[in-house]
C-alpha cells in the first residue's frame, strides 16, 4: 500500500457554540462536533428511552451498572434525535447498519458519524466523510507508564516522560483512538505505530488500512478531559457545539411519530 500523510495539531481556542443556531448542513465538508454534558440532561432520559429501537433498550437494560445504563440510553438517543435533524427524518426510523469493516453507518444516508463518552460528557462527530473521536476522562491515578512500551514509540514516551504530566499521555492516546475509530481498524499490534505528535507525519497505508491522507485535531471538552478528532484531509471546516436538550429540541417532550 502507497505512503499516507497524518497532519495533528492542538487546538486550546474551541469556540464553543450553542446549538439552536446550528442548521444541520454540511456545506464544503463541514465537520460538526457535539458536546453534551451527561448530568445537565440526565431529566431526559425518558424522552430518550422512546427514540430508542427494541434492539437498543434490550441492550441498555443489560448494563448492571445504573450509570452505564443511563450514558448508553443518552448518548444513544442523543445520536438519534441529531441524526434526525440532519437527515430530516424521524429519530425513531434511523436505521444504523454494519459495514463491511464493521463499521456502523447510517441506511441509505451519505452521512457519517462517530461517537465517544467518557466523564461527564458525551461527544459526537457528524460529517459526509469518514471521522473518528475520541475523549477520556484524564484519571491521575492511571499506571499509564505500565503500557507505554507496549502502544507508543520511542518519541513518543520521550515526549510523554518529558512533559511530566498524565495529560500528555491522555493526548496521544486519544489521538490513536481517534485515527482507528475513524479508519475501523481497532486497536491492534500496529498502534504504537501510528502517528500521535504534533506535525505532518508519513506512513505506510496499510497501517491504517488506508490509502488517503488524514487530520487531526486535539481539544479539551473540560479541564478533567482530552479529545481528538479525526477527519480525512478534505474535510472542511470543524463547527464545536454545545447542546442542552431543554431549550435545543424543540417539542422535543412529544412522543415521536
Amino acid at each position: 500500500m502507497c505512503l499516507i500523510k497524518v497532519h495533528i495539531k492542538y487546538q486550546d481556542d474551541i469556540n464553543w457554540q450553542n446549538g439552536v443556531s446550528c442548521d444541520y448542513k454540511l456545506n464544503d465538508g463541514q465537520v460538526d462536533v457535539w458536546r453534551i454534558r451527561i448530568s445537565s440532561n440526565l431529566t431526559f432520559i425518558d424522552d430518550f428511552f422512546k427514540v430508542l429501537l427494541p434492539d437498543e433498550i434490550i441492550r441498555a437494560n443489560r448494563y448492571v451498572q445504573k450509570k452505564d445504563k443511563l450514558r448508553f440510553v443518552l448518548s444513544r438517543g442523543a445520536l438519534r434525535c441529531l441524526l434526525s435533524k440532519y437527515t430530516n427524518q424521524p429519530a425513531t426510523t434511523i436505521k444504523f447498519v454494519i459495514s463491511a469493516n464493521k463499521k456502523p453507518y447510517i441506511y441509505e444516508q451519505n452521512l457519517k458519524y462517530n461517537v465517544s463518552h467518557a466523564g461527564d460528557w458525551v461527544l459526537i462527530a457528524i460529517s459526509n466523510t469518514e471521522v473518528g473521536v475520541d475523549t477520556e476522562e484524564m484519571d491521575p491515578s492511571f499506571s499509564y507508564k505500565e503500557i507505554l512500551a507496549d502502544y507508543f514509540s520511542k518519541d513518543e514516551i520521550h515526549y510523554i516522560a518529558n512533559q511530566g504530566s498524565i495529560n500528555s499521555f491522555y493526548l496521544l492516546w486519544t489521538r490513536k483512538e481517534a485515527l482507528t475509530k475513524a479508519t475501523a481498524i481497532g486497536l491492534d499490534n500496529n498502534l504504537k505505530y501510528i502517528p500521535s505528535l504534533n506535525g505532518d507525519h508519513e506512513l505506510d497505508g496499510g497501517i491504517l488500512a488506508s490509502s488517503g491522507n488524514w487530520k487531526m485535531n486535539s481539544f479539551k471538552p473540560d479541564e478533567n478531559n482530552m479529545a481528538s478528532l479525526a477527519t480525512e484531509i478534505t474535510a472542511g471546516q470543524t463547527m464545536y457545539w454545545d447542546v442542552n436538550f431543554e431549550n435545543f429540541l424543540p417539542g422535543f417532550k412529544q412522543p415521536v411519530l
